[in-house]
């Protein structure tokens, strides 16, 4: 008999330019269990696009530093990018602000 593996429901809440390149304000999405941030946001830029995914995801694969990200209310901070993702976990994503003269 096989042994479905176990999934998180994490819901993505996209905001300002990220919401045009995602098409969506909101979704929730199933990912295997200990998916980290990082992949969760190649899933979603692979889900919805390159136009998106450049905004979520350097070249490289890293997360992007022109993208600002919530975790259930809480800012992450770039040295915790690769953290585990949880059943039940809220992201919210914004670009970086930038102006200034």
């Amino acid at each position: 008999m096989k042994r479905e593996k176990p999934v998180i429901r994490v819901r993505v809440d996209y905001h300002s330019a990220v919401r045009q390149r995602s098409g969506v304000a909101q979704e929730t999405v199933e990912l295997p269990a200990g998916t980290s941030l990082t992949e969760a946001l190649a899933y979603l830029a692979n889900r919805h696009g390159p136009e998106l995914g450049e905004m979520l995801l350097t070249p490289e694969g890293r997360v992007s530093p022109g993208l600002v990200l919530f975790r259930n209310a809480q800012l992450v901070r770039h040295d915790q990018r690769d953290l585990g993702l949880a059943d039940g976990d809220e992201l919210k994503l914004f670009p970086r602000i930038s102006g200034g003269s």
